[in-house]
């Protein structure tokens, strides 16, 4: 009986894991996504779900979006495009909180989360974001100006001190290098 149950439960442990790698953020890969993934191969990848391509009609894909259940994006992908042509891809932006680094951040974490997880290479501001920079997972993290009791086009430098542990993550973008 203690056998069967250890290898009932080994099975599950197995098919976790399994599952779980789809939606692992590692340096320069989502799951199995990576630079020289194709739209053919996100097609492929993404058949079950809700895509849009964008612009419409073009044969050039500047965007492509994964929704979810709710119709909100789950993940943007930006091809690289080079004279006119694509040739795999340049970044993911992941707002899905399914989506994990290998240190359990997500979009669901703070930053007190990624501050004790990660090193913080550099802080930037935007008109409406603080970018973290993580080169350990060659990402950038996007906080909102208004968690950060921030002016929106405040473009002053942004300290690590200054930002409350509670402050949420708007989304992580993955660069494929």
């Amino acid at each position: 009986m203690k056998r069967i149950l250890g290898i009932v439960l080994l099975s599950i442990l197995f098919v976790r894991c399994g599952q779980d790698r789809d939606l692992l953020i590692v340096k320069n890969q989502l799951g199995d996504i990576g630079k020289n993934t194709t739209i053919d191969q996100l097609d492929k990848i993404f058949k079950k779900d809700s895509i849009e391509k964008f612009p419409l009609e073009s044969e050039i894909i500047r965007e492509y979006r994964v929704f979810d259940v709710e119709g909100k994006p789950s993940l943007v992908f930006f091809p690289l495009i080079e004279n006119d042509s694509v040739k795999g891809l340049e970044l993911v932006k992941i707002y899905s909180g399914n989506y994990i680094t290998e240190k359990g951040i997500s979009t669901t974490s703070s930053f007190g989360d990624v501050a004790e997880n990660y090193s913080i290479d550099k802080i930037e501001p935007s008109f409406s974001s603080a970018i973290l920079f993580i080169d350990e997972i060659n990402a950038t993290i996007s906080l909102n100006k208004e968690d950060l009791n921030l002016d929106e086009f405040d473009m002053s430098e942004i300290r690590q001190d200054q930002i409350p542990d509670e402050a949420n993550i708007k989304f992580i973008s993955l660069w494929f290098e």
